[in-house]
């Protein structure tokens, strides 16, 4: 009767159950183990950083002071009062900020997608080495980017304006007007930043099956049509990962501004990062500047969850 039940199909399937259960338990674990360095990581970097500051923001919490004072709410109400000096200072350069964000997220979104196409469509012998070309300048540091940039637009001596003068252009103050400002800041983080999303754009299109390309061509369609009904459809997941990361670095600019034209002319393109950073280290005010970078956080998580429902809504 014994050797009889080994042969017994329920038993069978039961430890064919159990030996599934086993191995996919170990799955389990072994996918959990290899994520485990980025939650811990993401953890340490992120979660713990945002909420400590979170309970910050609700002290006065001077630098100079070993004493905390509970607040409650009171730094992010000083933020909406109007009059306040907080309140002045955040809105106003918000304001700039959310003008750099404007101009900035659809010129580098453009641009990139453009140098993609165009990168793409070049000899296969040529095209990493354009590849190489254009994103050099992301992996230099921002300090060595905004020196070389702010020797390029030196008034009196600047590459730009020698050559303006050679082709009859008096020379322009760069730094002194905020169009010649704004101008020199988006310029350098076009140039900075612009490889990194083409390479994004260009992966996304090699993806795009040549099959739709095949069918389209049969059908007599455009270039046009392709471009609008077939690559755009196609690389809108990348695309909206570029508009959103592009959106996020907008708002936290701060290297550009501070080397090129340190906020000026007066505040003009003084941005929010910078208004956070004096609260903290030059008023030594950490609970306000503090409750400034929640706030502009929330800021940019509204501005990211507006962009995706947009093109969601486009998608649909």
């Amino acid at each position: 009767m014994a050797n009889v039940s080994l042969f017994n199909p329920a038993k069978r399937i039961t430890n064919t159950t159990k030996i599934a259960k086993k191995t996919r338990s170990k799955g389990q674990l072994a996918s959990f183990l290899f994520i485990l360095p980025f939650l811990l990581g993401f953890t340490l970097f992120c979660i713990i950083p945002i909420v400590y500051g979170i309970i910050i923001s609700l002290f006065q919490w001077n630098l100079l002071d070993k004493g905390h004072i509970f607040l409650g709410l009171e730094n992010y109400k000083q933020l909406f009062i109007s009059g306040s000096y907080v309140n002045g200072v955040f809105f106003s350069t918000l304001k700039n900020t959310a003008l750099y964000a404007v101009i900035s997220v659809p010129l580098f979104t453009i641009c990139s997608l453009v140098l993609a196409i165009l990168v793409n469509n070049v000899s296969k012998r040529f095209t990493g080495i354009f590849r190489a070309i254009f994103f050099f300048p992301y992996v230099l540091s921002l300090s060595v980017v905004g020196a070389a940039w702010a020797l390029i637009f030196n008034p009196g001596a600047g590459f730009l304006n020698a050559l303006l003068n050679a082709i009859g252009i008096d020379s322009i103050q760069w730094n002194a007007t905020p169009a010649g400002a704004w101008t020199m800041i988006i310029v350098t983080s076009l140039w900075w930043g612009v490889g990194f999303n083409m390479i994004l754009f260009i992966n996304a299109l090699n993806n795009v099956s040549e099959e739709l390309y095949e069918a389209a061509n049969v059908d007599g369609a455009s270039a046009w049509f392709k471009f609008k009904d077939i690559t755009l459809p196609s690389i809108q997941p990348i695309m909206l990962y570029v508009v959103i990361m592009s959106t996020i670095g907008a708002f936290n600019l701060y290297g550009q501004p501070l080397l090129l034209t340190a906020g000026g002319p007066g505040t003009s393109t003084k941005v929010t990062m910078m208004s956070i950073l004096d609260e903290a280290f030059i008023r030594h005010q950490l609970g306000s500047a503090s409750a400034m970078a929640i706030v502009l956080g929330g800021i940019i998580g509204i501005f990211i969850l507006l962009q995706y429902l947009f093109i969601k809504r486009k998608e649909g």
